[in-house]
Formats: structure tokens, C-alpha cells, sequence
């Protein structure tokens, strides 16, 4: 039996050989290598035999210590699981750590056989990894949920939507958009780690400084992170969406986004569209927030996180600032012409004296565009983790990873988020393939079998 020599003729790109005497690794969980083949050769001496790919799924099915289902998902991916699914531990025990209760430390002790379990190096108090976190009952490998993000972040200012989750990974329409929530959850959870960056550097640019009340703000403001901030209608309804008629008593932006009282009794719907809020600053971050309306006491909550009077540009839609903030600054897009009789509109209402709110405007039309791309459509209920997602992407893309989590477990992500705004570079390595000594036994004895 030694004699023999076993070959696996995989796809085009991956070939690879072993014989029975080698000593594969039991802890790294790749006894399902050889599904992933086309078929298997055996040699011995002058005979030779080829096993079709079928039969060595039948074959490795007579170990129920390998889950079918488990094989049936992993049969498709060949290359880097093991770096995403280090970078998903990483996450998960810097984002949520978790501490044996009798010894009071950390618990670092990994089961080889079990990536979703953690225990205490001491005691061996055994806990799961993901309880408590936006992985909880996970049933798909960890290394899923870090090949999305950072397929997210690749893909940005557009989405990955759940339908593309279904296509990468060959999962079922319910798997694809449970994903689609996990990532949205963790998202959600780096806003804050997002605006505490923020408001460091509006401190250390603006501590003690103050604009002067009138004159050009150029040379103040230059080179300077300064806040914009504006509201947009994300899917507004149009006219006949509303059943063909007018909107009496909502005006403004909200007019676009609900329906009138007597078609939305219809329906059995009120609103349609989602207002956006946005505050951003040139080359930085964007915080994105969903508000049903543009009244004080809605949209004054959501400045509370920045400094005390930081420089704040926007449109007159937000008169009542002026009393919180003595830097608050805005323009007048109403602003009509001096010679009425050449021009209606004035020249300088879009941009004057360098007060402008053309940042968040501009965020605003790619927003609009890449959710239109990416999503067709959003549910309003669900705006909040849309928005999210993009603020935390967005972040992602200016301060990188290890900036926002922190540098101490994350020394795989030095190449993800390098905090100038790039493209975003990680090492890729073929996926080693390791027959294991049952695998093995396996086909030895269905190859004596069939002689």
C-alpha cells in the first residue's frame, strides 16, 4: 500500500501531490481539500485508476465528523480563507473582547477544531467567540463576513448589495440579505470610533480660533477641516406614485417623500422616499443620518457630538443655529440679482465670501447615484443601516482600520485603509490544499474495492 502514489488533478490553475506517508495537519481543518478537485489519479507501478469527482464526495461522506452541508459551501473557495479568517478574529476580539469570569483575563486560547469557540489559557473556560456580537448564530465560516467588508470597501461609493452576496458566494436569497444586516450591524457600531476621529481633528485645527463676523473666509478656512452640512431626498415620490395628485399639506423636501393621508390609507403605506442628513467635511468623513422631517428639534440632536462652535457652513435651512454657534455660517440659494432685468438669480448664491455648502451637496450626488446603482430601492424603515454602511465605509476609506479599532491585534490590516483616501491593497496567496490521512484511507479503500 505504500507503493501507491496518489494524484490530484485539480482546476487549471491549482495542481498538487501527495502520497499516504505524508503528515498532514488535523487542526487546520481541511479535510474537504480533495472536493474541490476534478478527480483523483492512483498509481501503483504500471496500473493506474481514475476516480471521478462524485465518487470521492461519497466516499469522504462516510466520516459524519465532516458536515455535508460544510462541504457543499467550501467546495467553491480555494484561495485565502485562512487570512480572511484571521482578520475576522482580529475584529471581533478588539471590537468585542471577551474575559474569562474566574480569572479575569483575556480569553486568547484558541479549539483547533472549533473557530467560533474561545477559552482562558488557564482555567480553559470555554465561550463562544461571536456571542453578544453581529456575528451571533453565525452558521457560514468566519472568514465570509471579512471577505465582504473588504469586498465593500472595494466596491465603494457603491453597495454590495445582498443579490451580489448571493452571486459571490452561492448562498440562498434569506443567507444573502442576513449577511447584508450583519455587515450593516457592524457598520453601524463604527460610527462612533468615526466621530471621535472627527472631533479630534476639529480640536487640534480649530482650538481657540474664531471667524470674524464679516470679509472673505478664505484664509481662514484654508487648509482647515471645516463642517457642511445639508439634507437630501433619497427616492422621493413622484406625482404618480401619489396616485396623480398634488400634495397639500406637506411642503418642502417632505412633500416628496410621503404620500397624501387618502392614498396612503390605500396602500396601506405613509412613506416612500428617505430624507438624508448629512454632515461632511472636504476630503474627510460623512456622517449620514435619516430624519423624518427638518424642524429643530429633529436635526439640533445631530450636531451634538461636534466641538463648541466649529465652523459650520450651510444653507438657510438651518436659521435657528446661529444662537448655539458663533462660527455657524450660511448662503443664500435664493439669492436674486442685483440687475434684475439681465438675470434672475444672483451670481454669488451658490458660493460667497468662501461660505458654501458644495461638500455636502457633492457627497449628496454620489449618494444618490450609488444607492440608485447599487439598491434600486430602499424601504425607509431600513434607511438608518443603509446610511450607516456608507458613513462607516466612508470612514473606512479616510482613517483605515487601524486607526479606528486600534493597532494592537491588527497587524494584518496594515494594507487595508492606509488613511489617504487609496485604493485599498491586500496580499493574496493560494489557498494550500492538504489531503488528510482519513481522506486518504478512504480512497485507498474504495480504489481496492473496485479492483
Amino acid at each position: 500500500m505504500s507503493e501507491w502514489k496518489l494524484v490530484i488533478r485539480a482546476y487549471s490553475f491549482l495542481t498538487f501531490r501527495t502520497t499516504q506517508t505524508a503528515n498532514p495537519d488535523p487542526s487546520s481543518g481541511r479535510s474537504w481539500a480533495p472536493l474541490f478537485c476534478k478527480s483523483l489519479h492512483v498509481k501503483k507501478n504500471h496500473h493506474s485508476l481514475t476516480i471521478p469527482h462524485r465518487t470521492i464526495i461519497s466516499a469522504l461522506n462516510l466520516f459524519p465528523k465532516n458536515s455535508p452541508l460544510k462541504i457543499a459551501f467550501l467546495k467553491s473557495f480555494l484561495t485565502n480563507t485562512d487570512y480572511y479568517t484571521q482578520i475576522t478574529k482580529n475584529l471581533l476580539s478588539t471590537l468585542y473582547p471577551k474575559s474569562c469570569p474566574q480569572c479575569k483575563v483575556p480569553l486568547s486560547k484558541e479549539v483547533s477544531t472549533r473557530e467560533n469557540v474561545i477559552r482562558c489559557p488557564q482555567c480553559n473556560y470555554l465561550e463562544s467567540r461571536t456571542s453578544g456580537t453581529f456575528l451571533e448564530h453565525l452558521k457560514l465560516p468566519l472568514w465570509v463576513f471579512s471577505y465582504l467588508l473588504i469586498e465593500s470597501i472595494e466596491l465603494f461609493p457603491l453597495g454590495l448589495s445582498a443579490s451580489a452576496i448571493c452571486r459571490k458566494l452561492s448562498v440562498s436569497k434569506n443567507t444573502g440579505t442576513l449577511l447584508k444586516r450583519r455587515l450593516q450591524i457592524f457598520c453601524s457600531d463604527l460610527i462612533p470610533l468615526i466621530k471621535e476621529e472627527m472631533v479630534k481633528d476639529l480640536k487640534k485645527a480649530w482650538k481657540g480660533k474664531k471667524l470674524p463676523e464679516s470679509g472673505d473666509l478664505k484664509p481662514f478656512i484654508e487648509n482647515n477641516p471645516v463642517v457642511h452640512t445639508d439634507t437630501l431626498a433619497l427616492f422621493s415620490a413622484s406625482q404618480r406614485a401619489n396616485g396623480y395628485r398634488k400634495r397639500f399639506k406637506h411642503k418642502g423636501q417632505t412633500a416628496s417623500i410621503y404620500l397624501t393621508d387618502s392614498v396612503a390609507e390605500q396602500r396601506g403605506k405613509y412613506q416612500i422616499g428617505t430624507l438624508c442628513h448629512t454632515i461632511a467635511i472636504k476630503g474627510g468623513p460623512v456622517i449620514l443620518s435619516s430624519v423624518p422631517d427638518q424642524k429643530q428639534k429633529t436635526l439640533q440632536p445631530l450636531f451634538d457630538f461636534l466641538p463648541t462652535d466649529v465652523p459650520l457652513f450651510s444653507d438657510e435651512g438651518l436659521p435657528w443655529m446661529e444662537r448655539y454657534n458663533v462660527n455657524f455660517r450660511q448662503i443664500n440659494h435664493s439669492l436674486r440679482s442685483v440687475d434684475t432685468k439681465r438675470n434672475v438669480w444672483g451670481k454669488n448664491r451658490w458660493s460667497k465670501d468662501g461660505i458654501h455648502s458644495q461638500v455636502a451637496e457633492g457627497n449628496q450626488r454620489t449618494i444618490k447615484y450609488s444607492f440608485i446603482a447599487s439598491y434600486s430601492y430602499i424601504r425607509p424603515e431600513n434607511s438608518i443601516l443603509y446610511l450607516n454602511e456608507y458613513s462607516a465605509l466612508k470612514g473606512l476609506r479616510v482613517y483605515g482600520l487601524e486607526r479606528l479599532v486600534g493597532k494592537k491585534k491588527l497587524g494584518l490590516l496594515r494594507n487595508v485603509g492606509n488613511g489617504s483616501g487609496r485604493s485599498f491593497k491586500f496580499s493574496v496567496s493560494l489557498f494550500e490544499l492538504n489531503t488528510s490521512r482519513v481522506a486518504l484511507q478512504a480512497l485507498y479503500k474504495l480504489c481496492s474495492i473496485i479492483n
